[in-house]
């Protein structure tokens, strides 16, 4: 998996999965049914003796799942029924091909080539049609021993890795991040996409930078669109949570974008800028 992982910090949560007391590690884990798309119900073994090795593979996916989910910002980022599929999709996929593996002659030739071609697109669409018939080893009746729950595991890592070097959000800039400023070769990768404003924001002058908190003004700055993987970057840079936290926030344009912003107790007695543009404050 790609070096980016260090940060999400999917690499912790690649180590604990090739622990040998993995499984009692999580033995407490509730079965994750807060998402849209639920993978469970993938699990339904054909004979009671399969039930266990089922069972494993279920609560290790639902602790994956909620890691991902409270130990990464996929969530805060990305819609999160998007997240959810396209996570649901790679789990498809890595079976898919274990079902190719094992050759099964339960499985026709009809169904292996229509979940090739709807599993071999690296996107999150599930169709009706693949929901309804899953390309889970349990419809072969293939869950062996040997199945651990490892191999899906990291089949969802690498997908959600694959995601941090992909997508793409929009990010609403207004002091050192802007074009011709100290920090703006943090951008130098991404696309502009136009001037735009915040109303009901108050800016400051903290020196080196601004900051803006919730006022009474209007806001002015640039739009960007970056991918994920430089948010790592900016919020080292500011220092995200503790002095600017990360919110997603409606821009006059009618478009959300996502912005740092500041907290009250780091403006008191910096002077205001009362336009609203950090270009203003000589």
């Amino acid at each position: 998996m790609n070096h980016s992982l260090n940060y999400l910090p999917l690499a912790a949560l690649a180590d604990r999965i090739s622990e040998n007391d993995f499984l009692t590690q999580i033995a407490g884990t509730p079965l994750w049914d807060d998402a849209q798309v639920r993978i469970t119900s993938d699990w339904q073994p054909p004979g009671e003796g399969q039930l266990a090795i089922a069972s494993r593979h279920e609560y290790a996916l639902s602790w994956l799942f909620q890691e991902l989910k409270t130990q990464t910002f996929f969530t805060e980022l990305l819609d999160s029924e998007y997240f959810y599929r396209y996570l649901v999709k790679a789990l498809w996929r890595h079976q898919f091909n274990c079902l190719q593996d094992c050759n099964s002659d339960e499985i026709s030739d009809g169904d292996r080539h229509y979940w090739e071609q709807e599993l071999n697109l690296d996107s999150p669409t599930l169709s009706d049609s693949l929901r309804a018939n899953s390309p889970s080893r349990v419809i072969a009746g293939t869950v062996h021993e040997e199945d651990t729950p490892t191999g899906l595991l990291q089949a969802v890592l690498v997908a959600a890795d694959r995601l941090f070097l992909t997508e793409f959000v929009d990010l609403f800039v207004y002091g050192s991040l802007m074009r011709g400023e100290i920090n703006h070769y943090l951008l130098e990768n991404a696309e502009y996409i136009a001037d735009d404003a915040i109303a009901d924001a108050d800016l400051f002058n903290l020196g080196p930078y601004p900051m803006f908190v919730p006022g009474m003004g209007t806001l002015y700055g640039e739009c960007y669109h970056i991918p994920l993987q430089i948010i790592p970057n900016l919020d080292r840079l500011e220092d995200h949570p503790h002095f600017y936290q990360r919110l997603w926030m409606l821009c006059l344009s009618g478009q959300t974008r996502l912005v740092y912003q500041g907290f009250a107790s780091h403006i008191k007695g910096c002077p205001q800028i009362v336009s609203g543009s950090w270009r203003d404050r000589h």
